[in-house]
């Protein structure tokens, strides 16, 4: 069977948590299945670093490489439905998508498409008009009636898809992301710490900066809890209105203890996990919510929002808050920097949830998946 991939969610210097999901779950599925062709789709292959180009070398899988300006490609497959994306690619019997996006297939060629989230839906808020925009065009019913299969990274994005857009359960299962291993050889921790100029004890956010994710919450929260022997570090790259969280800070009475370190290198998130007292990660939605568990498996206690899918996704073995309610993640912070046994209990559960998530229990679920469609037409 030839299969399609979009690999549009890699392209760019920085990595997307779409992006990382993507290149995990097809590695993954190049090392377990030997039988399928994989077909690469790319459009601008001289955004895909080198170090990810190599991943693909002696495998089953072909990148098909095109460079056509975005606006008028994602206009042509809104508007004129053309270019057929297997034809371009000569030929697919399926096509995954690990994202909603803009594309265009032949009748012939089955869509299976991963939906991370649907907050786009459930708090338009958090999105610029850009942005919103951006997902009309889209057009998520009409693509997600049209898929023979829909892949939701977790029961509560079933469930909102179900809700939202009155899908039969049958068409949509859930197959969990997996998590990397964390290192366990002994970083140079001092490295990692002149890398970024890191303080000495520090409360973690680590995520992109927009709306979404809280933010602005975290920071009000840390002021309440006014601890001048801990720091507080955000991590990530900008996003919508990131301007607004700096502005936010440069105005705390705390600002000499606030530090933003913008994109952190893949290689280096773990040893940050590390380095820090608590990860703090109050979002508003989230369909899956990775960084949590990336944290769990560096064993660092987790403060996280008794909300969407992060209950599923953590279990018993984080603090949750209502993202809302600043004294509430302020106490959280607290209990979890403080309280020793609450600690330890933290790290111990967090050990055995992330045991539940592996790409290769990932790709085992998706071959499963696109195997249903084998022969069919």
């Amino acid at each position: 069977m030839k299969i399609g991939v979009d690999l549009r969610a890699v392209s760019g210097k920085q990595l997307t948590g779409v992006g990382t999901y993507t290149l995990a779950v097809l590695e993954e599925l190049l090392r377990q299945d030997k039988q399928n062709h994989y077909k690469l789709f790319c459009n601008s292959l001289a955004d895909l670093p080198q170090a990810v180009l190599d991943r693909f070398k002696n495998s089953n899988a072909e990148i098909y490489s095109f460079h056509y300006p975005s606006k008028l490609f994602n206009g042509a497959l809104t508007f004129f439905r053309r270019p057929c994306l297997d034809k371009l690619i000569k030929g697919a019997d399926l096509f995954w998508f690990p994202n909603l996006s803009f594309w265009s297939v032949s009748q012939s060629c089955r869509t299976i498409v991963t939906v991370h989230d649907l907050s786009f839906k459930k708090i338009p808020w958090a999105y610029s008009a850009k942005m919103r925009l951006w997902h009309q065009l889209v057009k998520p019913r009409q693509k997600l009636a049209s898929a023979a299969k829909i892949i939701a990274v977790s029961n509560n994005t079933k469930r909102d898809l179900m809700d939202l857009y009155n899908l039969p359960k049958e068409k949509i299962e859930a197959v969990y992301p997996g998590l990397p291993e964390a290192e366990q050889s002994s970083a140079n921790f001092q490295a990692i710490k002149n890398k970024y100029n890191l303080p000495e004890k520090f409360i973690l956010y680590l995520g992109t900066l927009e709306p979404r994710k809280n933010i602005e919450g975290i920071i009000a929260a840390y002021e309440l809890l006014n601890r001048p022997d801990v720091d507080l570090v955000i991590a990530g790259g900008k996003g919508w209105l990131y301007r607004q969280i700096y502005r936010l800070a440069a105005k705390s009475p705390l600002k000499k203890q606030i530090h933003f370190i913008n994109y952190i290198q893949p290689e280096d998130r773990f040893s940050l996990y590390r380095l820090a007292a608590a990860l703090v990660w109050p979002s508003f939605y989230e369909g899956f919510g990775l960084p949590p568990l990336e944290a769990m498996a560096s064993g660092v206690p987790v403060i996280t929002s008794a909300n969407s899918s992060l209950p599923e996704v953590v279990g018993q073995a984080a603090l949750l808050v209502d993202p809302y309610n600043i004294a509430e993640i302020k106490e959280a912070m607290n209990q979890a920097i403080n309280n020793p046994l609450l600690r330890a209990a933290l790290i111990k559960k967090g050990q055995e949830q992330v045991k539940k998530y592996s790409w290769q229990q990932t790709a085992k679920q998706m071959l499963k998946i696109f195997e249903q469609y084998e022969n069919r037409h």
